[in-house]
């Protein structure tokens, strides 16, 4: 099923990555990024020559080491660009809409200075079906405003309360000021109903320590 589907969608095996400290994507969500850097517009421009034009976004760790030999987490996800601008300045506007994650092989630094990577789409292999089940997110909506309130961020629960995608639990993830190592986890969490459990748990966690933190100021 698998073979057949890369050959059906022409999923390459070697990609361009972008390394981006926390920045994580899911299948069918959107990403918009800002690109400037000369060596990541040389990879944009190549990945929109390709007929994929995937990109994978793969998180760094340790990331106050040189800039070139940084090393980069085992999972990442392949979105396409489905949306590209130049602008004036010389930047290049791109949405990307995530596909599927994959493992990391091997990469390297091509001669224009960004990286191309070898990777495995086989762990992730339900990412690449259509399977769209609805999950009950009420209890996390409910943790979700009590982290929020705990954090002293303001968002708009009317909205929160309206969402009912069958990803809203990796649009969160995203979006949410969670930690790096936190969002790497969640990303690496295959299914999505596990990750439900598992973000509710990680948000359950930062509204106790707020509250311990709350209650040893008093």
């Amino acid at each position: 099923m698998l073979k057949n589907f890369k050959q059906e969608m022409n999923l390459p095996d070697i990609i361009p990555i972008f390394p981006l400290e926390g920045v994580v994507m899911f299948p069918d969500t959107y990403l918009p990024l800002n690109i400037f850097e000369p060596r990541y517009l040389k990879m944009i421009e190549k990945a929109i020559s390709t007929k994929n034009r995937l990109v994978g976004m793969i998180q760094p760790y340790k990331p106050n080491e040189s800039d070139d030999n940084f090393n980069l987490y085992n999972v990442g996800c392949a979105g396409k660009i489905i949306k590209f601008e130049e602008t004036e300045d010389n930047r290049y506007l791109i949405t990307l809409k995530g596909l599927s994650r994959f493992n990391l092989i091997s990469e390297k630094i091509t001669d224009q200075k960004f990286r191309e990577a070898d990777i495995c789409w086989e762990n992730f292999n339900k990412d690449l079906n259509n399977n769209k089940n609805l999950l009950d997110f009420s209890t996390l909506k409910i943790t979700l405003k009590k982290y929020f309130k705990s954090k002293d961020i303001r968002a708009n629960m009317d909205v929160i309360d309206s969402f009912n995608d069958y990803n809203f639990v990796d649009q969160l993830i995203m979006i949410c000021p969670i930690e790096n190592d936190e969002k790497q986890l969640l990303l690496e969490t295959v299914s999505i109903s596990k990750r439900t459990k598992l973000l509710q748990t990680i948000l359950d966690s930062h509204i106790s320590e707020a509250n311990i933190s709350d209650i040893s100021k008093h």
